[in-house]
């Protein structure tokens, strides 16, 4: 099972939070886990492996204040104000069969009336998991991706991802912040290989670096800094949208293409996806 939920939030009174909270829904994330199954929350803390779930940054608070910084004292993160009139969103995805059946059938209906999110108190307004019902939200399997995006005909001659969130890629030691297909496809591959029953060859990321090429996009790059200022916990990201090309139209390897970018709506793509960061899906 994959899912891909929606968290609709309000708080009862205006509150200034960081404008990043990516640290903030990871640990409460975490913290679910741990009051349901220690032992997958031990795992899931565990280094150097694909974490198999992403968590967003608070989605609808805006743009961080502009106020006129005072010289006179020291500068913290930038912040939002988040007002009792509009809801806002967290949106957590899984895609490993025991951590997503673990949030389909315990997190998600034992949610508290509130959560608490670096001090601020939001009150949990609705939970969606239905794409008819908010298109970042969703239901599947590994068999269903396959199957829609490899066996029902000759695969689309091109597909749209579109970034929802701060993207970037570490690639020779340096951050790219751009949607090469070799970055985005070899990291959606790793990812599926990690969890899935059925493995894809990892030859798809030379097909994708050697046989596709963005056709067009429209872009903007925006800097995502964790915790203090400087540049060891900021990251040059970019979000919009960017539409690919085949050069070399081969049904079986187009339909695996496909299917990754299908799945990039659980997996998320690129670095820090389980702290806002590569919030990403196709575009129908």
């Amino acid at each position: 099972m994959l899912i891909s939920a929606l968290i609709a939030l309000r708080p009862s009174e205006p509150t200034n939070v960081p404008a990043n909270l990516g640290r903030a829904t990871h640990a409460w994330f975490l913290d679910q886990v741990q009051s349901y199954d220690p032992a997958l929350a031990e795992r899931l803390h565990e280094p150097n492996q694909e974490r198999p779930f992403t968590v967003s940054n608070l989605w609808g608070a805006g743009r961080p204040r502009s106020d006129a910084p005072d010289p006179t004292k020291p500068q913290g993160p930038a912040e939002v104000t988040l007002t009792p009139d509009q809801p806002y969103f967290l949106r957590v995805s899984a895609y490993e069969a025991g951590l997503a059946e673990l949030v389909h059938q315990k997190l998600l209906p034992g949610l508290p009336q509130s959560i608490t999110l670096a001090g601020a108190t939001l009150k949990v307004q609705s939970v969606d998991t239905d794409a008819a019902q908010h298109p970042w939200a969703g239901q599947t399997t590994f068999a269903a991706l396959l199957q829609e995006n490899t066996l029902s005909g000759q695969p689309p001659p091109g597909l749209t991802l579109r970034f929802g969130s701060p993207t970037v890629f570490r690639s020779q030691e340096s951050f790219m912040p751009l949607p090469l297909p070799r970055l985005v496809f070899e990291g959606l591959v790793r990812r599926w290989n990690a969890t899935a029953p059925l493995a894809l060859p990892a030859e798809v990321a030379r097909y994708a670096d050697e046989c596709m090429a963005i056709s067009r996009y429209r872009l903007h790059t925006e800097r995502v800094t964790f915790g203090e200022t400087g540049e060891r916990g900021t990251f040059p990201g970019f979000v919009g949208q960017v539409s690919y090309a085949f050069r070399v139209k081969d049904r079986y390897w187009m339909g695996l293409i496909h299917t990754l970018a299908a799945f990039a709506l659980y997996a998320g793509v690129g670095r820090q996806t389980t702290m806002g960061l590569g919030q990403v899906k196709r575009r129908s």
